[in-house]
């Protein structure tokens, strides 16, 4: 490689670095309740009641094989400029191996149908165990995951982390990625 491409692929490989560590803010306040604000924005550092852990951390208790995996990211949306009748394929979801892809159950307000279906399937993964650990990701600068993991904190799960550097970060750090298939609540037939 001729130094001056060394350069850029250095100050490329620095600017990937500094987005992906730059995921969570000290400045940004938690809010009192669930984020309703813009989804992909600054996130807060902290997150009350629940652990904020790293690639690294992530590694340790995936290999415990114990912990549940939350992809909390948004489903695409079909553009709604699209003409009626258009194709529309969206683009592919990767997340890390072994997860469960819930989208939208990290928005700021759920409807009651969807906060039913996410507390019963949060049931249902941790076999109604309250101390089950459980890890919520999505994106880096993505409220979604915060979102979903503070609502499961107040259904009273006691064991939770949160994966603020999203799949982005895992690959980042040197892991694989796999294609994901989003679980949704079932649609209403009024």
């Amino acid at each position: 490689m001729r130094p001056k491409t060394a350069k850029i692929a250095l100050s490329i490989a620095a600017v990937t670095h500094l987005f992906a560590a730059g995921t969570a803010s000290a400045e940004v306040p938690e809010p009192q309740t669930y984020w309703t604000g813009q989804m992909h924005s600054e996130v807060p550092a902290t997150l009350s009641g629940a652990r904020v852990i790293h690639a690294q951390d992530l590694a340790g208790i995936l290999s415990e094989g114990k912990a549940i995996l939350i992809d909390a990211a948004a489903a695409p949306r079909r553009p709604e400029n699209l003409a009626p009748g258009a194709i529309w394929k969206p683009v592919p979801h990767d997340d890390i191996a072994g997860s469960i892809w819930l989208p939208e159950m990290g928005s700021g307000r759920l409807t009651p149908e969807e906060e039913s279906f996410y507390r019963q399937r949060l049931k249902a993964l941790t076999a109604s165990d309250l101390d089950r650990p459980i890890v919520f990701y999505c994106h880096p600068q993505c409220w979604g995951s915060w979102n979903a993991a503070k609502r499961a904190l107040s259904f009273g799960y006691r064991n939770i982390a949160w994966f603020p550097d999203g799949a982005e970060g895992w690959q980042d750090a040197g892991h694989s990625l796999v294609a994901a298939e989003p679980e949704t609540p079932p649609v209403s037939s009024n």
